[in-house]
């Protein structure tokens, strides 16, 4: 078995829940959110990586996407939200956002 990194997964909505995800498995999870909220992940998260800013965000009315990320010290802090839903918080090591590049281009 490989060592996994774990990163560490808050699901909030009224109570807070705490679980793990290995971050191959977050970046599955950006992909997925990706096609299904058609925001330009990919896109936030190579300005946050070529450190043109250290904070970005976007949202689609249409879909009721949120998604915030900002880069402190090489860390890439997640958060997502949908109306209505939880809101989802995770860390990345910014080194992992070279995975991005397996996104599909919109």
């Amino acid at each position: 078995m490989t060592n996994a990194k774990l990163s560490k997964l808050s699901f909030s909505k009224s109570t807070s829940t705490i679980d793990f995800a290995t971050e191959d498995a977050l970046i599955d999870f950006l992909k997925m959110l990706k096609a299904q909220s058609s925001l330009p992940i990919k896109q936030m998260l190579t300005i946050l990586f070529n450190k043109e800013a250290d904070t970005v965000s976007c949202s689609r009315d249409d879909t009721n996407y949120s998604f915030f990320a900002n880069l402190h010290h090489d860390i890439i802090s997640i958060t997502i939200k949908k109306i209505g839903e939880e809101k989802i918080e995770f860390d990345l090591p910014s080194k992992q956002i070279k995975k991005i590049e397996a996104f599909p281009q919109q």
